[in-house]
């Protein structure tokens, strides 16, 4: 009798484990010193934290707005956080997460807070703009990698979540050059010429790739010599959001020797399935996970605006012809969850 209700007993702990409610989330943000600019970055920071959340409004600068509710909704993103709250008890992983080119810090905040409330602890960089020129030149090839790399010191440095961070549970979300950071810090060694020739052969079939950011941009990767390895052994997951592999060999794409989840837009006309998704999925080693999703354009993945925003981010901010942007966030959310889960698993 007393081993089958041992067993009841620990099978409704088991039960209760898994379906513990998500935690609170607590927002800050620290500002990081990038060694290849020499400029301070700000940095958005999400986490699990005991205290009760409250509606923040956050403006695109990651300041609070400080206009009324009903204003403040057009123009800044609305998030329920506990400003500079302690952060809970427990041990828990980092993820940083990079936005794509001329980005902002807070284009995954849906994701941050769907990690965060599930034990992580979540960092989103601003990275640096590069003199005007965000898209290419070593500011980017050398400058984004190793800016998460001063991301993941500073979070392990910092007083209040660096004793609670368990050191062999970090991974990187990259969106389209933030794909490219990602790929980069996993151990891919980049080849930014290759660009180059790529757009030599095929600028009338990828004509919005080989022509994004304008001959300043092609200037500068021409420019550009050889990339040293950035390589952080810290990263050991990594997932990808219409991510720019064209600055990778199919070879340094095999050098990737940590778990991969990679997302490919079918609608994307800027990273083209066949030139960057299929070809990473292919060039990959064997532990990676490989989604299309149907009818998502490029800026699918990137978390919605608020109405004055949408006016000011474009095309980043449009879908195709009856796409739903909030349907395909809150599963992609729950399935990076998992994925982390996994392969990042809570350590004794």
């Amino acid at each position: 009798m007393i081993a089958p209700l041992l067993s009841v007993l620990l099978l409704a702990v088991v039960v209760a484990a898994e379906a513990a409610p998500p935690s609170n989330v607590a927002y800050r943000k620290i500002d990081v010193h990038d060694t290849v600019t020499g400029e301070r970055f700000p940095v958005a920071l999400w986490y699990p934290t005991p205290v009760v959340p409250a509606p923040l409004f956050l403006t695109a600068s990651l300041s609070a707005c400080g206009l009324p509710a009903m204003l403040c909704r057009l123009m800044a993103f609305e998030m329920p956080v506990a400003p500079n709250a302690p952060p809970a008890d427990g041990a828990f992983g980092l993820i940083v997460i990079s936005h794509g080119a001329a980005g902002l810090a807070l284009n995954h905040w849906d994701l941050a807070m769907a990690l965060a409330s599930h034990g992580y602890v979540v960092a989103a960089p601003a990275h640096p703009r590069g003199k005007g020129n965000d898209i290419s030149g070593d500011i980017v090839w050398i400058g984004r990698p190793k800016q998460v790399s001063r991301v993941i010191d500073a979070v392990l440095a910092d007083t209040s979540l660096g004793p609670r961070l368990q050191r062999g549970r970090v991974g990187v979300v990259g969106h389209s050059n933030g794909g490219y950071t990602a790929l980069a810090t996993a151990g891919a060694l980049p080849t930014p010429l290759a660009i180059m020739e790529h757009c030599g052969r095929h600028a009338a079939d990828d004509p919005k790739f080989c022509s994004y950011g304008g001959a300043a941009t092609r200037e500068a990767t021409a420019r550009g010599g050889a990339i040293p390895d950035v390589r952080d052994p810290r990263v050991r997951a990594i997932v990808l959001l219409a991510p720019n592999a064209l600055p990778f060999t199919d070879e340094a794409l095999g050098k990737v020797s940590v778990p991969v989840r990679l997302y490919a837009a079918e609608r994307d006309d800027l990273t083209l399935v066949r030139y960057h998704a299929e070809r990473l999925a292919r060039a990959l080693p064997r532990d990676r996970e490989y989604v299309v999703v149907r009818g998502a354009g490029h800026f699918s993945f990137v978390a919605g605006f608020p109405t004055l925003l949408k006016l000011l981010a474009g095309e980043a901010a449009r879908d195709p012809e009856g796409f739903d942007r909030d349907a395909l966030h809150e599963t992609m959310n729950r399935e990076i969850v998992d994925f982390f889960d996994r392969k990042l698993p809570v350590r004794p």
